[in-house]
């Protein structure tokens, strides 16, 4: 989990998540669980973790649809944008709910920003992945 202030990274901020329930690779449900354990956090700590303003998530569909559950489920008011890979796998296409006209004007103005901060979320992911599996062996 990364985190955004003012459009810059606060890495003292940044957390890992080590997944404790899904076995084998499913990135719904390892994002369904991180999400879970992260905003049970907040509710029961507000002070130490406050709710973000909006989530943003390296994946399309599914993932954006699985997150939106877990918020509905916890009641919380969160929007959600998705970056998924085009159909290149060169081109980034939003995915968020088009009905929402301020979600719409925030991802127009934004769209680089998500970018960053997507690509700085997979950078960290990548780092705690090489180095959990550097310890097995």
């Amino acid at each position: 989990m990364v985190v955004f202030e003012e459009g810059q990274p606060l890495k003292n901020q940044y957390r890992k998540f080590k997944i404790k329930t899904v076995k084998g690779s499913n990135d719904p449900a390892m994002l369904e669980e991180v999400l879970r354990r992260r905003f049970a956090r907040a509710k029961n700590f507000p002070n130490s973790w406050p709710l973000p303003k909006i989530i943003v998530i390296d994946g399309g569909e599914a993932q954006v649809n699985r997150t939106q559950k877990v918020l509905d489920e916890m009641k919380i008011k969160i929007p959600v944008v998705g970056i998924a890979k085009g159909f290149d796998r060169k081109q980034d296409r939003l995915v968020f709910d088009h009905s929402n006209l301020e979600l719409l004007r925030v991802t127009k103005l934004n769209k680089e920003l998500f970018q960053a901060a997507r690509d700085e979320s997979h950078r960290f992911a990548v780092k705690y992945h090489r180095n959990l599996r550097s310890r097995r062996f």
